[in-house]
């Protein structure tokens, strides 16, 4: 399973009622994703523009995790 299907999955499993799921260092560790933080948010943000998913990538300024969000 590639990295973007991992987040996928895990944003699945934990998304608030907002459709919002934060991803740290810590969660990353946890999935077994070894890559920076920011180096695994630009890889999930391109390959869901590529398959034009209705899912998005955002930082909101913050330096310490990223989240993925239902678009709706």
């Amino acid at each position: 399973m590639g990295i973007t299907e991992k987040i996928l999955v895990d944003h699945g499993a934990r998304k608030d009622g907002d459709g919002v799921t934060w991803f740290t260092d810590q969660d990353l560790r946890r999935l077994g994703i070894s890559e920076a933080l920011f180096t695994v948010m630009q890889t999930v943000q391109h390959t869901l523009r590529l398959r034009r998913s209705d899912h998005v990538v955002e930082s909101e300024g913050r330096t310490d995790r990223w989240s993925i969000q239902d678009a709706h």
